[in-house]
């Protein structure tokens, strides 16, 4: 797979004014954040406790609420695309996520959002234009497997007793976890020191011809790299299917800051 390029884009999107509120909710402090000790990992099953303590530095505060930067490409109509994203992210709760593409010299202004039970995703050319508008029941769903497959950015979120989960390998388990009124399913491969490999999920997708359909999605993981105590995956790709970093992949990013809340 050759490596990606940071492209022509140059600075962060900026949060929609109508949503700021909500961006702000969504990294409100984490309350009682205690520091991470590997006891603490002693009642999941040992793959997930190994990622965990690969994950968190001991002595770490457990902080859930993550604010990313990113920068990659997307796929749109066969091509790659330079982009440049922020995020909040709670994967119990919800994301917004600003984008910013350039396609064909165009620049294409974007936003992604899980929050409060409500999703939307609001793409325009030239920021008025617009290419796709979305939302309702079958987004949240959509959505919501999103969220929750984002969790290998939020580890402390796996020590929520809200989340339960399963043994189907040695270096194998799957989270049960409930978000936006669905639960997800999202399997977790790692490496024997814990280190992720990849997450998958059944996710809610709309296929070109308008009708929506359950659909694997999967994200595999390049690179890691630590943040504050946090080590994450930061260079990933993903994609639908079951050749999801092939054929099937429709971005590739790589984190450029983690800080949790």
């Amino acid at each position: 797979m050759p490596p990606m390029k940071q492209g022509a884009l140059r600075g962060s999107p900026v949060v929609p004014v109508r949503l700021r509120d909500k961006w702000a909710d969504i990294l409100s402090p984490t309350a009682d954040a205690q520091a991470f000790h590997p006891d603490q990992v002693a009642h999941l099953p040992a793959p997930a406790g190994r990622w965990l303590c690969h994950a968190i530095a001991v002595g770490t505060l457990l902080r859930r609420r993550a604010e990313l930067r990113q920068h990659g490409q997307i796929k749109i109509a066969g091509r790659w695309w330079p982009i440049r994203s922020r995020q909040a992210l709670d994967p119990l709760r919800g994301y917004v996520w600003p984008v910013r593409t350039s396609v064909a010299g165009l620049p294409l202004l974007g936003v992604d959002l899980l929050a409060d039970g409500e999703a939307e995703l609001t793409h325009r050319l030239l920021g008025v234009v617009p290419v796709v508008e979305m939302q309702g029941l079958d987004v949240v769903r959509s959505a919501a497997a999103r969220a929750a497959s984002e969790i290998c950015w939020s580890p402390a979120t796996a020590l929520d007793p809200a989340i339960s989960w399963r043994v189907t390998g040695l270096d194998e388990t799957v989270a049960s976890i409930p978000i936006a009124g669905e639960t997800v399913d999202v399997a977790l491969k790692t490496t024997r020191d814990g280190a992720v490999i990849s997450l998958t999920a059944q996710r809610w997708t709309r296929s070109d011809d308008g009708s929506w359909q359950w659909r694997t999605f999967g994200a595999h993981v390049l690179e890691e790299a630590s943040f504050g105590g946090f080590t994450v995956p930061s260079r990933v790709v993903a994609g639908y299917g079951d050749d999801f970093t092939g054929a099937g992949a429709f971005i590739r990013l790589i984190v450029d800051d983690l800080v949790m809340h």
